[in-house]
């Protein structure tokens, strides 16, 4: 793998940190008066055309840092704030999103419909 490559997967695993910071700020997103997780349906969308690109770049496990950065993001965000008052765990919008969004790149790797990449 040379540097480029390097640059690339570095590149895509801080852009599975950014969707992962987004898709939870907006995870209680509502339409009217009934709650809409679409984030969870993007997120998990956008982590597997991420793990899909990082795929094209390293066969091994390299190529889920986009999911890492992902997962990093998720768990900061679920730590809460000062003093505790912003808990999003339990809600049944934020289960739906870790479990799309760590479901669609399992799916698409356990499937073998990922592309073999260079190194």
């Amino acid at each position: 793998m040379d540097t480029r490559d390097r640059l690339l997967l570095g590149a895509l695993a801080v852009d599975g940190f950014v969707v992962g910071l987004l898709s939870l700020a907006f995870v209680n997103s509502y339409v009217g008066s009934v709650p809409m997780p679409i984030t969870a349906v993007i997120g998990g969308a956008v982590n597997g055309l991420l793990i899909w690109l990082a795929s094209g770049l390293d066969s091994g496990s390299l190529r889920y840092l986009p999911l890492a950065g992902w997962l990093l993001a998720v768990a900061v965000g679920l730590l809460g704030g000062p003093g505790g008052d912003a808990l999003l765990f339990g809600d049944w919008r934020t289960l739906l999103l870790v479990a799309v969004g760590v479901g669609v790149p399992v799916v698409l790797s356990w499937s073998g419909r990922l592309p073999v990449g260079r190194g």
